[in-house]
């Protein structure tokens, strides 16, 4: 990957990521030098917060490496979450139109698990001088772990277990809609007939009369 620098208030370039190293190596790019490369967008960034020069010290600093950790917990805890309550839900006999108060408690926490895991591992990918995928890329997960993986250059098994997660989820959503069907038919049923064997108000005066 092509990297420009900024000398003496004018932009040179290109140069190869080992040339901008031996660069660094010399003292000729210092810790404030405005650094650029693709990745970057249209900013240019100086060459501390590139991951390239520690703050400290002015010397190399190793790319550093992104972990993984955030990128698992947004992936696999959100989804354990709504699995393990639906599972649980099921088990006890909970009827459908019984739910809606536990899967609204139960959407909130994942919401929150979910968000705080994806803003942690965007800024982990921003920490070791990286562009993270765009924040759009929520709505869409396999697009997020495809967009990570290109930027970090690692991370396939998250890209893979994300694509298998989806097709489990649309698979067990069209084998669960006949069921949830006929739960809300069933529920609806059964309050239509509550109402109809409930004595009207008038017919209870007429009695007492």
């Amino acid at each position: 990957m092509d990297w420009f620098y900024e000398s003496n208030g004018q932009q040179s370039g290109p140069v190869s990521r080992e040339e901008i190293l031996r660069l660094i190596m010399q003292q000729r790019i210092r810790p404030e030098t405005l650094v650029w490369n693709p990745s970057f967008g249209d900013s240019w960034r100086p060459a501390s917060a590139a991951g390239l020069v520690s703050p400290l010290t002015g010397f190399l600093r190793p790319k550093a490496e992104v972990s993984e950790h955030w990128a698992w917990v947004l992936l696999v805890g959100p989804w354990l979450m709504g699995r393990m309550t639906l599972y649980i839900m099921d088990w006890r006999h909970v009827p459908e139109a019984a739910r809606m108060n536990t899967n609204g408690i139960v959407g909130l926490l994942v919401l929150g698990l979910f968000f705080t895991a994806f803003t942690l591992d965007r800024n982990a990918i921003r920490e070791a001088g990286n562009t993270p995928p765009g924040f759009w890329w929520w709505l869409f997960l396999p697009g997020y772990f495809w967009r990570r993986r290109q930027v970090v250059g690692k991370g396939m098994s998250l890209l893979v277990v994300s694509l298998v997660l989806l097709v489990f989820n649309i698979g067990d959503t069209i084998a669960r809609f006949p069921e949830i069907r006929e739960q809300a038919r069933h529920a609806h049923h059964t309050s239509g007939s509550v109402q109809s064997t409930a004595p009207a108000e008038g017919d209870g005066d007429q009695e007492n009369l």
